[in-house]
């Protein structure tokens, strides 16, 4: 069997965060030095990224903010498009911070008319660039 990888590692199970932070740890202390994360455990935090920012998720399971991120995007490119997604639904909800640490309202308005407002706690870590380019984005 590879050491990186347990057999029950492919079976689709929820996991809590606590969970998958464990099974970092445990591959964290019999990994070789320079070896990769292993798929199965990219997998599994990708399934948290529906709960948590991947701001939270990369500080709490220790790995870097924009390999997550890739992953996370990796997932989703089987899915509809950035854009349909945005053209479809008027609303995006984004889970903020644990902590807040900073208040503001952001707002964005096209020569159309069109307005987007944007009122954020804590949003160190949020991408609002990202949301910027897919609010002009948009063809209204």
């Amino acid at each position: 069997m590879n050491d990186d990888i347990h057999a029950s590692d492919d079976l689709p199970i929820a996991f809590s965060l606590e969970q998958v932070q464990q099974r970092f740890e445990s591959w964290r202390q019999r990994r070789k030095k320079r070896t990769h994360i292993p798929q199965s455990l990219w997998k599994a935090a990708v399934t948290l990224s529906q709960e948590y920012s991947i701001c939270q998720l990369s500080k709490a399971l220790r790995v870097n903010y924009t390999a997550l991120k890739k992953q996370v995007i990796k997932s989703k490119d089987t899915g509809p498009s950035t854009s349909e997604v945005f053209s479809s639904s008027p609303f995006i909800e984004i889970p903020a911070p644990a902590a807040p640490l900073i208040e503001s309202t952001i707002e964005m308005i096209k020569s159309d008319g069109s307005v987007m407002r944007m009122h954020v706690k804590g949003a160190g870590c949020l991408d609002l660039v990202e949301l910027g380019k897919a609010f002009w984005a948009i063809d209204s």
